[in-house]
């Protein structure tokens, strides 16, 4: 059924050309280390040089031979198509250690088609992992590489894996489970579970820098390493090829076009890639944000969408390369951001988003209702009061959905939320209709005055739009921790229990327009699983935690030391 609908969505996007023609052949290509890397080449027929796009990857399948569509497509209008398996993948050589050789096996590649005479001009691609192995030789780059086209990977790989010392489990956790070329065993699916809901026992193995060993029976350093290391300011993420990934984004010095979807877990990152350019290649780089996850399946499903489907990545690439390598045309600086709920592409100037104001909402001890503990969130100051829960580990909650989550693939992007007050665990706070549209555009934030009588805990936000049916589905969500809770890119910081302090918990940016009539919640908690790490409720790298304890969490709502809710505003009619 897969095949049958990527073929069919190749006709669409290539059709058939009856006269086409191509080579195809492959080259044992030596990398890094004297060891021999498969590339597979696609030519068109007939006398070159002839322009050529290329890609690494680990993702490798279907054997050896002539087996991919895209190869075959491209090949056939004019442009070649080259693709080497990266090191211990596929028909290449050596191991697969996740990201370490991508940068000189990818350097040695590039060299060797600088010398090839049926090589003319060069584009590079690739989305996920493969952006990886663009990105890291972005800066070495020889004269015949004329642009690159990135989609869905962060340049910042401390940002990717971590939110305030909590790790991202769901992706980089099921990612390893998933590729790791060690002879791990793999968590079984019992009856019941949804796709990615039988890695969570490894997910909340405790402590964590032994689950590798304990629950998939081998040791996995480089996993190590990623969870012990927490510390934005960490020489781990500021050297080797993490410090490479870094500091590339500034050097590229040919134009770059950066894909990102806004439920994809490395949007921030992939933004980031974009926001480090300089200002002359920004002025012929493109950047495109829609509105969907990291299989490019379009979210949310509650409101119209088809304007969403507009761009195709593959159709969009293809005719970006060809202007730049067949045409010899120098691209124009394009953003162009999908504005959900308004069903439409938006042209921005600049990015990021300069919001044209705030709209500020109190969290308050009104309660809304009589069963749970449903508050309103309103405009105006309420009276001071402490609202409380307990945080109990051992029980975390569950995300129903979210923008960093992939394993769990029913539980990717914007989703159908419980009803407001399900759990005791969580505090909700619930507006009136609002009287007019209001489109967000930016990073949400909700500042928050708590306490907790642990010595490091974590708080979490989930903020809904509730349409006049009484559903409510997840915009963004965050969260952060007392040990991180002023600077997400600071050190650790100690908490004394009980003191009253301010924590700022920032959300992913997006662009969506609320509709009048609908109404807004959020939802208050201290847990988000299985998007990021559970808090065990005790200071120090959560990796390393044997033991859980149950945190008495307090909110501080109403006078002037209030909690409120930061919505950046754009004022659509400027853009549209």
């Amino acid at each position: 059924m897969k095949k049958t609908i990527l073929y069919l969505l190749a006709m669409l996007l290539f059709p058939a050309m009856a006269s086409a023609q191509y080579t195809y052949f492959e080259e044992m290509v030596e990398g890094g280390d004297g060891f021999k890397l498969l590339t597979r080449i696609y030519l068109p027929e007939g006398d070159g040089p002839w322009p050529v796009v290329v890609t690494r990857t680990p993702y490798v399948y279907g054997g050896r031979g002539d087996n991919n569509r895209r190869g075959r497509e491209y090949a056939s209008r004019g442009i070649g198509y080259i693709q080497q398996d990266c090191r211990g993948k596929g028909g290449s050589e050596g191991f697969f250690s996740p990201n370490i050789y991508e940068r000189e096996d990818g350097i040695a590649l590039y060299k060797w088609l600088e010398k090839q005479d049926w090589c003319g001009d060069i584009g590079i691609f690739g989305t996920s992992y493969t952006a990886l192995t663009g990105w890291l030789v972005a800066d070495s780059l020889p004269q015949k590489v004329k642009g690159l086209y990135l989609s869905h990977y962060g340049v910042d790989r401390h940002i990717s894996c971590y939110r305030a010392g909590l790790f991202r489990e769901d992706i980089m956790s099921g990612w390893v489970i998933d590729n790791a070329e060690e002879d791990i065993i793999h968590p079984e699916k019992k009856d019941g579970q949804g796709p990615g809901e039988n890695y969570y026992d490894f997910y909340l193995y405790r402590p964590q820098v032994e689950a590798d060993v304990n629950v998939l029976g081998q040791r996995l350093d480089y996993y190590r390493d990623w969870i012990t290391h927490t510390d934005y300011t960490d020489p781990y993420w500021n050297s080797g090829v993490w410090g490479d990934l870094k500091r590339i984004p500034a050097l590229v010095n040919v134009p770059v076009t950066i894909v990102a979807g806004q439920f994809d877990h490395h949007e921030e990152g992939t933004l980031l890639g974009f926001e480090r350019l300089s200002p002359e290649v920004q002025a012929h780089s493109r950047l495109i944000l829609g509105s969907w996850n990291h299989s490019f399946q379009v979210t949310p499903t509650h409101v119209p969408t088809s304007r969403a489907k507009d761009f195709i990545i593959e159709e969009d690439q293809f005719n970006w390369f060809y202007g730049l390598l067949v045409e010899k045309k120098l691209p124009e600086k394009e953003i162009k951001v999908y504005a959900i709920e308004e069903d439409r592409w938006i042209d921005l100037e600049e990015w990021p988003i300069k919001a044209d104001e705030e709209m500020r909402l109190q969290l308050s001890s009104e309660r809304v209702g009589e069963k749970g503990k449903i508050f309103k969130l309103q405009e105006e100051r309420s009276r001071r009061a402490r609202l409380s829960y307990d945080y109990d580990p051992s029980d975390p909650i569950i995300a129903t959905g979210g923008e960093t989550i992939f394993t769990s693939i029913r539980r990717r992007g914007s989703n159908l939320q419980n009803e407001a007050g399900y759990r005791d665990d969580l505090i909700t706070f619930v507006s009136e209709p609002l009287e007019r549209d209001i489109t967000i555009a930016g990073s949400i934030k909700l500042l928050l005055r708590v306490s907790s009588d642990a010595d490091d805990t974590a708080f979490a936000f989930t903020l809904s739009e509730i349409t006049p049916d009484g559903k409510a589905y997840n915009m963004r969500n965050s969260i952060t921790t007392l040990a991180y809770r002023k600077d997400l890119l600071g050190k650790r910081r100690k908490y004394r229990a009980g003191k009253r302090v301010d924590a700022e918990i920032v959300a992913l940016p997006i662009v969506w327009t609320v509709k009048a009539g609908n109404r807004l919640r959020i939802d208050v908690q201290s847990s988000l699983f299985p998007e990021y790490a559970v808090h065990s409720n005790t200071a120090g790298v959560w990796a390393e935690q044997a033991e859980s304890r149950i945190a008495h969490q307090s909110i501080f709502v109403g006078g002037k030391k209030r909690s409120y809710l930061s919505l950046p505003l754009m004022k659509i009619e400027d853009v549209f």
